[in-house]
């Protein structure tokens, strides 16, 4: 399936969709990467030739949206030297630099001045998700929900711990890796945080002030749970490339996808 179903013309549409952002989490150390990519960020670690983020960036241009927001880290000068303002793609890229590390809540408080679609998209930048990104928005906005997190399933829960639905797709709680271990889930595996989300602006109010740290994971997103956090669940291909076996999968498994086929940096 397309990243974008263009013959289905019963599919959701949500309001001035190309001007809905994308926030990219570029700001990652990548330290479980430095054996097999020294000196370089998760996000310009290259797969068959190409920087991750490139695959990322051909998902959003896909998808028909525009505007992308870049948060950066340490890696901030290199990525800006890489993409520029614009991909010949046709994505116009800002960025929001971080001077020290703020975690993944704090970075995104920290590019409040570049956000300006009200919902707008985050995706983490070391992971990748087929998904259809108009329909996670359209399913946002329809439950009135303050956050959305797209959710897949995998057999093997351990690196991610867990997240737990009600019938209406509200999230109840989230399960810590080590209880998502010794509680099992058999033969269909346990629903993950893949790394994106539709976030409506007011979530932006709760997230504190950094230093120190602050993680949209840990600290931002169970806070919401019972005021409008929902999941929305995907069967699309999913890959994070934080440890190395994964990032060796990737050099093969992400060029086969053929909605992240074309990458557009030179």
């Amino acid at each position: 399936m397309s990243m974008k179903q263009r013959s289905d013309i019963s599919r959701p549409q949500v309001p001035d969709w190309e001007n809905i952002q994308a926030v990219v989490l570029c700001g990652g150390l990548g330290t479980r990467l430095c054996s097999a990519v020294p000196h370089l960020p998760k996000s310009l670690a290259p797969v068959a030739g190409r920087p991750f983020l490139d695959y990322l960036l051909a998902g959003i241009a896909a998808a028909g949206m525009r505007d992308v927001v870049l948060c950066t880290g340490h890696s901030g000068k290199a990525l800006e030297e890489k993409y520029g303002s614009e991909t010949h793609c046709g994505l116009r890229i800002t960025y929001s630099h971080e001077r020290e590390a703020m975690g993944t809540a704090g970075a995104l408080r920290n590019a409040l001045r570049e956000i300006h679609s009200n919902p707008f998209l985050v995706l983490n930048g070391d992971s990748l998700l087929e998904i259809d990104f108009e329909e996670l928005v359209a399913s946002h906005l329809a439950s009135g929900a303050m956050a959305t997190l797209a959710l897949t399933r995998v057999a093997d829960p351990q690196r991610y711990g867990s997240v737990v639905l009600e019938a209406n797709g509200e999230i109840r709680r989230f399960a810590e890796k080590m209880e998502s271990v010794t509680k099992g889930f058999g033969r269909e595996g346990a629903l993950i945080n893949a790394g994106v989300y539709a976030l409506d602006q007011s979530v932006l109010d709760e997230i504190r002030p950094s230093p120190p740290m602050n993680s949209l994971e840990r600290e931002v997103l169970p806070n919401l749970i019972g005021r409008g956090l929902f999941g929305f669940v995907t069967t699309g291909f999913f890959i994070d490339i934080g440890v190395p076996e994964e990032y060796q999968r990737a050099q093969t498994a992400i060029p086969r996808r053929p909605g992240f086929a074309c990458s557009h940096s030179s």
